[in-house]
């Protein structure tokens, strides 16, 4: 403050000096401590992103699904692909999405799956990336794969196995519902229209899933609809144990597994390759699953 006595100016200090050593080991206290508690959120945010990103790769696909049954009468894309077979790529073979990620052909190759001549949903989707959970980094034979997800193996129709009384956009087989290969399964519903999902609806019906890279190879999942029966294919649990899946009235979610599907594949169970995972006592997983899968007939 400045003062005039007499003819002198006097300068004052009113006491807004800088900081003192106690008042800055306050401030950096403060800091370190707003530091400590960031670092943690800050470091959850990648798989938070990754699982938004999952989430949505799931419901541009769940949507290229709907429009695809919207424009073909509500006859579903085919979803009976061979798990093991290189398939010829001249059109007269057509998947929902096309490829087998254990054929060296079809692993890396994201061509194939937005080619409107071979994948069904190209048309409404041209972007490979949509099949890809971004959290799934693991590599089969040094490659890391094309794609990540699977249909359900109750939805769908058929094309390569159309035949003899089992026309092309009938509804697919089932396969493994019953715990053995039966085409068509004798026990359980499949679908191959949306309004043919009155069990056990659509919102409660699941189309695709992110699958457990040991045991991804055709674009379907398969399930095992007896309780308590063997595990076919395994759903991935890449999001802190969980997968995302999409519905189809066209909701997604991330579930998180508790215990069969959390677990750590046993040793010699590589369902990709052909094995079969033992019998596991029934599960909250399992419990969770099946009835989200069809429905008895």
């Amino acid at each position: 403050m400045i003062m005039k006595t007499s003819n002198k100016l006097v300068i004052e200090k009113t006491g807004a000096g800088g900081f003192t050593l106690v008042e800055l080991a306050v401030v950096i206290a403060t800091i370190a401590v707003l530091v400590a508690l960031l670092l943690p959120a800050l470091a959850g945010t990648r798989p938070n992103s990754q699982a938004f990103q999952c989430l949505e790769n799931q419901r541009q696909l769940i949507l290229a699904w709907q429009m695809y049954a919207q424009d073909n009468s509500d006859i579903l894309p085919p979803n009976d692909f061979p798990w093991k077979t290189s398939v010829i790529r001249d059109g007269t073979v057509k998947n929902w999405v096309f490829g087998s990620m254990i054929v060296p052909l079809d692993m890396i190759n994201t061509s194939i799956l937005v080619n409107p001549q071979l994948s069904s949903l190209a048309l409404y989707n041209t972007n490979p990336a949509v099949y890809k959970c971004p959290a799934d980094i693991a590599l089969t034979s040094g490659h890391m794969r094309a794609r990540s997800v699977s249909m359900n193996c109750a939805v769908g129709t058929r094309w390569y196995s159309a035949g003899a009384g089992k026309p092309r956009g009938s509804p697919v087989g089932g396969g493994w519902l019953s715990g053995s290969y039966s085409d068509p399964d004798p026990h359980y519903r499949t679908y191959g229209k949306i309004t043919q999902m009155t069990k056990p609806g659509p919102s409660m019906t699941w189309v695709i899933i992110d699958e457990n890279p040991d045991t991804i190879n055709d674009p379907l999942m398969a399930v095992n609809m007896v309780p308590g029966g063997n595990l076919v294919d395994l759903p991935a649990k890449t999001h802190n144990g969980g997968a995302g899946i999409s519905f189809a009235d066209g909701h997604t979610e991330m579930h998180k597994w508790t215990d069969d599907f959390a677990q750590t594949l046993r040793p010699g169970t590589v369902t990709g390759q052909g094995t079969t995972i033992p019998p596991v006592p029934p599960s909250h997983d399992t419990a969770w699953l099946q009835p989200r899968t069809s429905a008895r007939k």
